[in-house]
């Protein structure tokens, strides 16, 4: 019997010609991109609030995170089911949606956290009359061990804008970077491919509708350095192979941009898998909290190897082919392909 060994799937071997198919690869998340839109405009209609079509936490939208401390007895399951359920009743029959109930603390510090959101003007009105009735209801639990803890609508707004103020340096330092360490095509084609991934992430949580927080940018941003990661290795792999040749030309550009994804491409593709593996098992057994961030990063992880091994070298080729095309009307001459091949030939016996 033949045993199976992931150091055994070597794709390098196998010459793959997916840049003749660039449109296919870009249709793929306009396609993603659309069916996100189609989600948003149902779930936006079916709620009656714009809003709704994006399923944002209390991180950005303002709120109240209320916890009520119950202690040992919350170690029973039923008893936290109990509580869980009755609290989350009484936060919704005061005409609130709670977002988020999970269990938090230990011991005699063990609680039930919920999350839901109100409104700037009656925030500290209504936050004492749910603690009211709480108390009302569970007699035995005295007003220290029910905590509220409000975010105003303000505070959520200048969070979001210091998250998307956060990507933005983010890109510009990875574009001057590569473009420093490569060259500019590479470090636009990057560019282009990081705010894929983003793109990407943002339309599976609309599909999904899963709650966007600051976990969740925690999650982007971990994505952004997961994959500028991934398509360093590939432009690192494609300025090898064209070193053999400094006069790449028109003809045989698209042969070294290949050759370099097929021989990153077993590398990229076994990491991310043993990435996502215990990734998955976060999302399907952990706690809610655990959940939110590993869901997003589910998502990043496939779309960040989508775009460094096809979306990133594609752009990469057609910008700097198209750069190329501009020359040779000046009246330079392409390399023949027949010398790359030949280039290629003499690093391999090498190697």
């Amino acid at each position: 019997m033949t045993k199976f060994s992931i150091r055994k799937l070597d794709l390098s071997s196998y010459n793959v010609h997916f840049l003749s198919k660039y449109r296919i690869w870009f249709a793929v998340p306009v396609v993603v991109i659309l069916i996100a839109v189609i989600m948003f405009s149902v779930f936006s209609v079916v709620n009656k609030d714009v809003q709704s079509g994006m399923n944002l936490g209390i991180d950005f939208t303002g709120g109240t995170v209320m916890t009520v401390t119950v202690g040992d007895d919350l170690d029973d399951s039923a008893v936290y089911e109990e509580y869980s359920k009755s609290l989350k009743k009484i936060v919704e029959d005061a005409g609130y949606n709670v977002s988020y109930v999970q269990k938090s603390g230990q011991g005699e510090e063990a609680g039930v956290m919920l999350k839901y959101q109100n409104k700037d003007a009656d925030l500290e009105a209504s936050n004492q009359a749910m603690k009211d009735t709480i108390m009302q209801k569970y007699v035995g639990i005295p007003a220290d061990d029910i905590s509220l803890e409000s975010i105003s609508a303000s505070s959520a707004k200048d969070l979001l804008q210091k998250a998307l103020i956060s990507l933005v340096v983010i890109f510009a330092v990875m574009l001057v970077y590569i473009a420093i360490r490569f060259e500019l095509w590479s470090g636009i084609s990057a560019l282009i491919g990081l705010i894929h991934d983003v793109l990407m992430m943002i339309a599976f949580t609309i599909i999904f509708h899963i709650e966007v927080n600051t976990t969740y940018v925690a999650a982007v941003i971990t994505i952004v350095a997961y994959s500028i990661n991934n398509t360093i290795i590939v432009f690192d792999r494609v300025r090898e192979t064209t070193r053999l040749a400094p006069k790449v030309g028109k003809i045989n550009l698209d042969f070294y941009v290949e050759e370099a994804v097929n021989d990153t491409f077993t590398r990229s593709a076994v990491s991310t898998i043993t990435t996502m593996i215990p990734v998955f098992l976060l999302g399907c057994f952990g706690v809610l909290s655990l959940k939110q961030f590993a869901w997003p990063i589910m998502f990043g992880l496939i779309a960040g190897t989508y775009s460094s091994l096809i979306l990133a070298p594609t752009v990469y080729y057609l910008i700097r082919n198209a750069v190329m095309n501009g020359k040779l009307k000046k009246g330079q001459q392409p390399q023949k392909k027949s010398d790359a091949s030949d280039l290629l030939s003499q690093r391999k016996r090498k190697a």
